[in-house]
């Protein structure tokens, strides 16, 4: 009876320090990009923003830009030059109702990922998952259509999307 215990119990065990470690790392990315500098979209007020733990507000008068990093993020070579890259989902907002969702590339330029180019994904549009497939970032999720309210966002997507290098820099 004992032998049979064992090998399940040592199972448990790795399981389990596997888990923690992949928390551990995931603990580690979100440290990373949460505390990262950011393109706005909108460079008149301000050309970047540098998150603290995950959120960034700058004022300008009564104008303002704020940018939120939720957790989202993959790895992957997206630019083709053998180092690690990333993408990340953050939340852009000049005021309003308005929560534009991006994909953001975070290029490694040999030293640290710099943050190179950003895509659309939608206004308030919900992130199901996001998945590296080689050199493309392939996004599930929830995308207004006509009749949605603000907040809620009905049609479902799976969008790939490439880093461009002649759009990034």
């Amino acid at each position: 009876m004992r032998l049979t215990k064992a090998p399940a119990l040592i199972l448990s065990a790795m399981l389990s320090i596997m888990v923690f470690l992949g928390y551990q790392s995931r603990a580690a990315a979100n440290k990373l990009f949460g505390n990262m500098t950011y393109r706005t979209t909108c460079p008149y007020l301000a050309d970047k923003i540098t998150l603290v733990n995950g959120h960034g507000v700058l004022w300008y008068g009564i104008a303002h830009v704020s940018m939120d990093y939720g957790g989202r993020y993959v790895y992957g070579d997206f630019n083709h030059d053998g180092l690690t890259d990333a993408a990340v989902v953050i939340t852009e907002s000049q005021g309003g109702s308005d929560d534009e969702r991006f994909l953001a590339f975070l290029i490694n330029d040999g030293k640290y990922l710099v943050h190179r180019q950003s895509v659309y994904l939608g206004d308030s549009a919900i992130i199901n998952s996001v998945k590296a497939r080689g050199d493309q970032v392939v996004v599930d999720m929830l995308i207004h259509q006509e009749g949605d309210c603000q907040a809620g966002p009905t049609k479902h997507v799976v969008k790939i999307y490439e880093y461009e290098k002649d759009l990034g820099a």
